[in-house]
C-alpha cells in the first residue's frame, strides 16, 4: 500500500465543488441529509419508487433521522430550518403508513445542475 495520494487534484476539486453546492443550504449539513436527497434522485433516475423506509435502509438511518432528512428537503420539519422544497412527500396508494419521495421539478433542477457540474469538470 502506497503512502502516496494517487489522484489527480482536478478529481478531489469535482466532489469538493459539488459538496459546496449542497453548503449553500446549510454549511453545517451532515452527509446523511445529502444522501437522502441523492438516494430520491437516483431512484426516481431509475423509476424506482422510493420511501422514508427505504432511505432509513440505503443510508443507514435511523427512523426519527430519516423523517427529519426527508422534511428538510421537503416542506420544512418543526426541529431545524429545511424547507427548501425539492421533494414532494406523499402516501402510498396501497399503504396509507408509507411514505413515498419524489423530486420537485425544483429539486430535478438542482440535482441536474450538481451533476452536470460533475461531469463536465471530471
Amino acid at each position: 500500500m502506497s503512502n502516496n495520494l494517487e489522484f489527480d487534484a482536478r478529481e478531489l476539486n469535482v466532489i469538493i465543488r459539488a459538496l459546496k453546492r449542497f453548503s449553500q443550504f446549510d454549511h453545517k449539513m451532515q452527509v446523511s441529509t445529502i444522501l437522502t436527497l441523492l438516494e430520491i434522485a437516483l431512484a426516481e433516475r431509475n423509476n424506482e419508487e422510493i420511501s422514508v423506509q427505504d432511505i432509513e435502509k440505503r443510508v443507514g438511518l435511523q427512523s426519527g433521522t430519516a423523517s427529519r432528512n426527508t422534511y428538510y428537503w421537503g416542506e420544512g420539519h418543526r426541529e431545524n430550518t429545511g424547507g427548501h422544497e425539492m421533494i414532494n412527500i406523499g402516501f402510498a396508494p396501497n399503504d396509507r403508513r408509507k411514505r413515498t419521495l419524489r423530486l420537485t421539478n425544483k429539486g430535478k433542477a438542482f440535482i441536474n445542475d450538481v451533476v452536470k457540474g460533475v461531469t463536465e469538470n471530471g
